[in-house]
């Protein structure tokens, strides 16, 4: 489909065009599998009755009240400016969709594997020209109306023509989709871009919609009338920017489906935000809320020692999680500014930076991140392999020689806060790269220009935890300025590249092509880009289509690997912290399945009320 704005009244006519070929089209002799995994193979069998990681009879009842950071004021999860968009209505992750069913869902236990949700079938060509989705019979909106192919047929014809460009852009591979049976759909895939095996999954994670109720209704615009859906939970009641709370459907028509048994299991979900670390703590212990996911390192260490976790009413643990962790606000410098092209400044950047020490300032909460994807298989180690150096060799010359010499480290001697050793290299390092110390300042020999740093970061939190690093840069002459803007103020002026540094969060799944996309040349030549660093690299370029290319698991590994690589010997980012678990505190209401680590957090999916040890807390609370 093109990208074209239809009118209301297209849309219509377009619905009933639909309409008319799914009641006329016989149904395909197209063979569809019950899952698809991403160069890999399914872990489920087709006659599997439900995942590993649930209670298939876990009893439905209670509720979950969950703290969250920040505000919201938007709950269409496809407008094209995005807002704060509410918890539960995610377009990415059918899995924290409360409210839409999608084709497929995700499985916790496996990097990439989707099954049959809303569709019990899922067929891809063998040169990758199409790929078809055959849906279930019975399922069912919330107002009783049934979920048809044609409502399928409206969702992308809305996502391709009018939805947010984070939604329209990763379909943007697909031709033109067609209906092929009555409860059947094809998606035709442009030539040059057949056989990414992550297409199957961007198709068939998203949400699908209900004609009848979208067809009136702008997509594009942000929204807080609650949407219809088809899934297992409807918005009950909301208050913008405070809360939202979901409850079960009772007769949801997929409840009973193996992708879904044992999940989502409470009566109620209510997300509760707040914009005070220390008021979401005292909220939890005060049972204002039921789970607090603790990123604070102050409250995690000293806030939960309270009468209730003594009596055994309260829980505080760490649960392992298995995804790449990724970097926790690393720094960047934007390179449309000449000094940060050269890569020996952005080193001595680098080499005063000591996380290891603010690491340790924070009771060792967090880790060290020596990756873009610590804490998993995709991360490098050691030096390069065959299979990576089979992606290298050929950009040789346009990357720095200790990719392949040296396995990337966090800087030398941490843990002190500062080491003459370091300062000494990165005062070497600027000078080489034409910067000399004036009375006590860091000034260019040829234009003159002072050495100052415009630092935006956020949350508010990162600029207190910035200051030793700042007090670091003033040993070599460098002065600066830190400011924590609102988050709209602070896009806006990465977008605008109003800003000499920032900080960024990159933290992906096991199948990260599209996250690691914002690094190219590409993204940051466009107007609303998420490459904020404005890198534009012909090696990552290189490497980004060797990962888009790969049709093995290897291979795809060896790829991310050697990208990574790359971007650590640049310096474009200076990793800090990361977490490879999470830290969680509770009331004991609940019980759950002990899978081990899974690739995502499940509480809210496969956790279950547990009624007797509810009734504990109740009478220890005097309720």
């Amino acid at each position: 489909m093109g990208r074209r704005h239809l009118t209301h009244a297209g849309i219509a006519a377009f619905i009933l065009s639909a309409t008319a070929l799914a009641e006329d089209a016989p149904a395909s002799d197209i063979v569809y599998k019950h899952a698809y995994a991403f160069l890999a193979e399914p872990k489920y069998p087709p006659d599997f009755q439900h995942f590993d990681w649930v209670n298939p009879d876990a009893p439905k009842g209670g509720r979950m009240r969950i703290s969250v950071s920040g505000q919201w004021d938007n709950i269409n999860p496809c407008s094209v400016p995005a807002g704060h968009r509410v918890l539960g209505v995610d377009v990415e992750r059918p899995y924290a969709n409360l409210v839409h069913d999608a084709l497929m869902d995700w499985s916790a236990d496996e990097p990439a594997s989707i099954y049959g949700r809303l569709a019990e079938g899922i067929a891809v060509a063998d040169d990758g020209a199409w790929i078809a989705f055959r849906i279930r019979d019975r399922a069912r909106w919330h107002d009783g109306k049934p979920v048809t192919i044609d409502d399928v047929h409206f969702t992308f014809t809305r996502f391709t023509t009018e939805a947010s460009p984070t939604i329209a852009t990763p379909l943007s591979p697909i031709e033109s989709f067609e209906i092929i049976g009555p409860r059947e759909i094809r998606f035709n895939i442009r030539e040059g871009q057949r056989g990414d095996p992550l297409l199957p999954i961007v198709i068939g994670s998203k949400p699908i919609l209900p004609a009848h109720f979208w067809a009136d209704r702008d997509l594009g615009k942000t929204s807080i009338t609650p949407p219809l859906g088809s899934g297992p939970y409807r918005v009950k009641e909301l208050r913008v920017g405070r809360w939202i709370r979901y409850e079960r459907v009772e007769d949801y028509w997929g409840r009973d489906l193996p992708v879904m048994r044992g999940r989502y299991n409470f009566d109620e979900v209510k997300w509760d935000y707040f914009r005070d670390g220390q008021i979401q703590a005292e909220s939890l212990k005060g049972d204002v809320v039921d789970v607090n996911v603790e990123g604070v390192p102050r409250l995690w260490n000293t806030a939960y020692e309270f009468p209730a976790k003594r009596a055994g009413m309260f829980r505080q643990h760490w649960l392992p999680v298995n995804h790449p962790a990724g970097l926790w606000a690393a720094l960047f410098w934007n390179l449309d500014q000449p000094r940060f092209r050269d890569v020996r400044v952005r080193e001595a950047l680098w080499l005063v930076a000591d996380y290891k020490w603010i690491n340790w300032r924070n009771y060792d909460f967090y880790g060290l991140a020596e990756s873009f994807f610590h804490g998993s298989v995709l991360a490098s180690r050691g030096l390069p392999s065959e299979r990576e150096l089979k992606y290298l060799e050929p950009i040789r010359d346009l990357v720095p020689p200790r990719v392949f010499t040296e396995p990337y480290r966090p800087p030398p001697h941490g843990g002190r806060g500062w080491h003459r050793d370091n300062l000494v290299k990165a005062a070497a390092l600027l000078k080489e790269a034409g910067w000399n110390v004036e009375d006590g300042r860091l000034v260019h020999s040829v234009t003159g220009e002072a050495f100052h740093l415009r630092m935006l970061v956020i949350p508010p939190g990162m600029a207190a935890s910035m200051m030793p690093y700042l007090r670091n840069l003033e040993r070599l002459g460098i002065t600066s300025t830190i400011k924590s803007p609102e988050t709209s103020q602070w896009v806006f002026r990465m977008l605008s590249g109003d800003f000499d540094g920032g900080d960024m969060w990159f933290i992906t799944d096991f199948t990260p092509t599209h996250a690691m996309a914002r690094f190219s040349s590409a993204e940051a030549d466009h107007e609303y880009g998420a490459n904020y660093p404005n890198i534009r690299d012909p090696a990552v370029d290189h490497l980004l289509e060797a990962v888009k290319s790969a049709n093995t698991w290897d291979d795809y590994v060896a790829a991310i690997r050697a990208f990574d690589r790359v971007m650590l010997w640049n310096f474009y980012l200076i990793p800090g912290m990361s977490r490879t678990r999470i830290g969680i505190g509770h009331w004991v209401r609940y019980d759950w399945v002990d899978a081990g680590k899974l690739s995502r957090e499940v509480w809210t999916e496969s956790w279950w009320w547990d009624e007797a040890r509810a009734i504990k807390v109740a009478e220890y609370l005097g309720e």
